[in-house]
């Protein structure tokens, strides 16, 4: 009794061993992942008794037939070399009444896809791509988080955002296991794009085993193209709404190092500059896609709303938007004084404010790549501004907004359609014949100023 049961606990390691050396892999063979065992583990079995002799004729006769094996084994011993993702699929998948569904199946090899291929950066670099346009900081400190990292957080706050549903689970992993699959740069180079790795996570689920006969696959297809969109249904929009909380914790975790890191730890902290003659924040604004149409804005307005500004000090916020007035960049201008005591910004200047008095906070860091939350964060700004110093013009923007469309005549009769945040010129603590000797250049030829009538 003890050879044949030392041959069958032998011929069960060596049938996995032989599984994981040559069994096929890879979504296109519809094979699992790999396996490894040690073969220190593999010894034991045979250590404890040196002086027994066994056939390899008795050996091979049990593993040729798979009949007396544990069916469960492959599913049981399932190794992945990141410890993350084993804890993941140890915790969510491996016990779970689909993990041998074709669902559970699908499941694995994206964990598999991930734990082989997910140690590249987790920020897309392609033209076209939302992340090209996060600010250098935040595009430098989420590039040091990995892509399997990044997609694990995600997934753990759409499990979370759906409560632990066991009967969404299933598509709850594999909407957000996958909605990066198209950031791996093997893939990258197979499905040549520009700007859309999504659509390549759709095309890389398409091909796995199982995914295609899923009775939710349009579903979670159309939750992975718009998670950078506006996404329509309960999927989609928890999906982006969990890439948007991961990316705020990534920022949160690493932020601080990376300033650390990037500014000597001797000397005073750098004082706030003037802001410089070419910035960024103005050189864009005219193009910049805050800039929507009002009709575009009333539809949207729904979605804005107020949000934590832990940095925000209405006092050091109303100093540095003062040097912008009456100043030219160049061709342009940021904001302009008028007699009548009203000073209008574009948005474009509270925007680069804010990025030097948040430049530490995570969700000033990702403003650039979120357009959802900039214009909730320059409302934020000008809803403190308005409690806190009754800065901000209330008879010439409505309830809800943070500016809105003026009409700027020039003495030449040009009109110039532009939206703006009127401020109210005392706050700044200077006369209005003060400000209005400031103006130089084309500041000095507006003649009015009026809201934009919507019809």
């Amino acid at each position: 009794m003890l050879e044949m049961a030392l041959i069958a606990g032998i011929a069960v390691a060596v049938y996995g061993l032989w599984k994981t050396l040559f069994s096929p892999a890879g979504p296109e063979q519809g094979g699992g992942d790999k396996k490894e065992i040690a073969l220190e583990a593999l010894s034991t079995l045979w250590a404890r008794h040196r002086n027994t002799v066994i056939s390899l004729e008795q050996l091979a006769g049990l593993w040729r037939s798979q009949a007396g094996l544990p069916q469960p084994l492959e599913a049981e011993n399932l190794i992945f070399q990141h410890s993350e993702i084993q804890d993941f699929y140890d915790q969510y998948v491996k016990e779970k009444t689909f993990a041998e569904t074709p669902a559970g199946g699908v499941v694995k090899e994206i964990l598999g896809l991930l734990d082989r291929e997910g140690d590249c950066t987790s920020v897309a670099n392609t033209k076209g791509e939302a992340e090209c346009l996060m600010d250098k900081t935040a595009y430098n400190v989420l590039a040091g988080v990995k892509l399997y990292r990044h997609t694990l957080n995600v997934a753990e706050e759409m499990i979370k955002a759906f409560k632990g549903s066991a009967a969404m689970l299933p598509k709850v992993l594999i909407a957000s296991l996958g909605h990066d699959l198209g950031k791996i740069p093997s893939f990258g180079k197979t499905f040549y794009s520009t700007g859309d790795h999504p659509l390549i996570s759709r095309t890389i689920l398409e091909g796995l085993k199982g995914y295609s006969k899923l009775p939710y696959k349009d579903e979670v297809n159309k939750a992975i193209a718009d998670h950078h969109r506006y996404p329509k249904g309960l999927l989609g929009e928890k999906l982006k709404e969990a890439d948007k909380d991961a990316r705020r914790m990534e920022m949160a975790e690493n932020i601080q190092e990376h300033l650390k890191e990037a500014k000597p730890e001797s000397g005073p902290e750098e004082p706030l500059q003037p802001p410089p003659g070419t910035g960024p924040g103005l050189q864009k604004a005219e193009k910049d896609s805050i800039f929507i149409s009002h009709e575009q804005r009333e539809k949207e307005r729904p979605n804005m709303k107020e949000v934590p500004l832990p940095w925000f000090d209405a006092e050091r916020f109303l100093a540095e938007l003062k040097p912008y007035i009456n100043r030219m960049d160049g061709p342009r201008w940021g904001a302009f004084s008028m007699p009548d005591g009203y000073v209008y910004f574009q948005a474009g200047v509270l925007e680069e404010v804010a990025k030097k008095l948040g430049r530490s906070n995570p969700d000033i860091a990702l403003m650039n790549s979120d357009r959802e939350l900039r214009r909730n964060i320059l409302y934020s700004i000008v809803c403190n501004l308005r409690r806190e110093k009754e800065a901000i013009s209330r008879g010439l923007i409505k309830d809800g907004y943070f500016g809105g469309p003026f009409i700027v005549r020039m003495q030449d009769g040009k009109e110039l359609s532009t939206y703006y945040t009127p401020f109210n010129a005392e706050v700044f603590g200077e006369t209005v014949s003060h400000l209005e000797g400031l103006k130089t250049g084309k500041i000095q030829e507006i003649e009015e100023v009026r809201p934009k009538i919507q019809k």
